[in-house]
């Protein structure tokens, strides 16, 4: 069986659609199903779910990360290399599930929180799954077959959240946001199994594995110490802090990343297979590059502003009252969120030219600014934390715009060229928006007026500054309608 496409246009446009409609869906309808737990369950319920998740996901990358990438990178892609990686995934999960299994007696210890170790234990569960899923969805982004991914998503999301919420109203707390989340990943699995293509058999090669592990290893590298800092952070937040404090900021910044990612992983999916069958050609790979942060930009920028600024209301229209000390970080993390998916397309474009040893340095540089910027601020407040990560943010987005100019020829000069317009028109409309505030309306008719206005300044801004992406984004929906 062949693992190759044809990329062209028309392939990319249509698998954005489908990328970007199984982000806008899933997250959509994940965003419900989170609004009703928290109106349902307590903020420390919640508090304990961040240190399970961010332990599990941590060993997560372990299990799984750069799997998808190789497998859409690697130019003679075949079953055995497929069976290489699920067989080894799998190995990988199962030591790591032994060793939580073993540690979470003493995480319930050191937090003092005796839920810690049974919910650890299962929630850890989730590391199989995610091998299998792993090498499915890699060959499905190599394919480009989003439309496949969009309806397994779905399925998903849908029958995890529907049992989630009712075991909320049954009372199981943090047993019914466990469940939610182990569920999911298991009915992805379930329906990508009922393609026999997606059915990959256990095998193993020691060839082939040294290959493979030449590139995966570099971006499972660069996956631990990019998610390093975000593990430290929590689990220092949750020792110095309370559950109710850790919960109230992981709140705020997790929302945020739902406004980022679907963009990002739409981009990020869609994009790589497109970079890489163009890594031979620098110059019409800078080009891709270049329209896809203009786009990226056009689209995300105001909508992270805007969330921003209506963070309060917001927090209190979907969550209530218990929930309004996140809207602070909310706000925080939407303008961190900023850099984010814009250098992720320069990860991209390392990726596709073998580089990624660059993302590696890079994030390691991050994590060193991370951590000291946390051990300053952990003894502060939790404010100053997030304002901590805020700040390095920034100072790595300057970063990769530098290295980016030497690695591919992205001037700073053309950089600004391309994002000024986003910026400019976002703090116009951003303005706009704020000024509503002052007539006093109630808070659900106040956010419809802020969105109304909103969209309207955006895209008059866009007119005025003759920002290409409206019409560019105009001219691809009509495209896409019209296929």
């Amino acid at each position: 069986m062949s693992y190759d496409v044809e990329i062209n246009r028309s392939k990319v446009t249509k698998s954005f659609f489908w990328k970007l409609s199984e982000r806008l869906m899933s997250q959509g309808v994940s965003l419900l199903v989170q609004i009703v737990l928290a109106r349902i369950l307590l903020p420390e319920d919640f508090g304990s779910l961040v240190i399970i998740v961010a332990i599990s996901n941590y060993a997560n990358i372990f299990v799984q990360s750069g799997i998808t990438t190789v497998i859409v990178q690697k130019k003679d892609l075949d079953k055995k290399d497929l069976s290489t990686l699920l067989t080894f995934s799998l190995a990988i999960a199962a030591f790591f599930y032994l060793l939580l299994f073993l540690g979470a007696p003493l995480l319930a210890d050191y937090y003092n929180l005796s839920i810690l170790c049974p919910s650890l234990r299962v929630m850890s569960l989730i590391l199989f799954f995610n091998s299998f899923s792993a090498v499915q969805t890699g060959v499905l982004t190599r394919q480009m077959r989003f439309k496949k991914i969009f309806l397994c998503t779905i399925v998903a999301v849908l029958v995890s959240g529907i049992i989630g919420i009712i075991m909320a109203l049954k009372g199981w707390g943090l047993w019914a946001l466990i469940a939610y989340h182990l569920i999911n990943i298991v009915v992805v699995v379930l329906f990508m199994n009922l393609d026999r293509d997606l059915r990959i058999p256990l095998g193993f090669s020691f060839a082939k594995f040294k290959v493979l592990f030449v590139f995966t290893g570099k971006v499972m590298l660069t996956s631990l110490v990019s998610s390093g800092h975000d593990l430290i952070r929590t689990m220092m937040i949750g020792k110095h802090y309370t559950s109710s404090e850790l919960a109230y900021y992981d709140k705020g910044y997790s929302y945020s990343s739902l406004v980022t990612s679907v963009i990002r992983q739409t981009i990020s999916s869609v994009m790589l297979p497109a970079f890489s069958m163009r890594q031979d050609n620098i110059d019409g790979l800078k080009s891709m590059a270049r329209r896809s942060f203009r786009i990226t930009a056009f689209l995300l920028v105001p909508v992270l502003v805007v969330v921003a600024v209506m963070a309060k209301p917001l927090i209190v229209l979907l969550l209530t009252e218990k929930w309004l000390p996140s809207a602070t970080f909310l706000t925080i993390f939407c303008f961190l969120r900023i850099p984010g998916p814009i250098v992720s397309i320069d990860n991209q474009v390392y990726y596709a030219l073998g580089k990624s040893e660059v993302n590696l340095f890079y994030e390691i540089g991050l994590f060193v600014f991370n951590i000291i910027f946390l051990l300053l601020a952990v003894r502060i407040s939790v404010m100053a934390i997030a304002y901590g990560a805020l700040i390095v943010e920034f100072i790595g987005f300057c970063a990769i715009c530098i290295i980016s100019s030497k690695i591919y020829g992205y001037s700073l000069k053309e950089r600004l060229s391309d994002l000024w317009r986003p910026f400019v028109n976002t703090l116009v409309m951003a303005l706009s928006v704020y000024a509503v505030t002052a007539i006093g309306l109630g808070i659900g008719l106040t956010i419809i007026i802020q969105l109304m206005i909103g969209v309207f300044v955006y895209i008059a801004m866009a007119s005025i500054t003759k920002d290409d992406s409206l019409q560019y984004c105009i001219n691809t929906l009509r495209e896409i309608i019209h296929k």
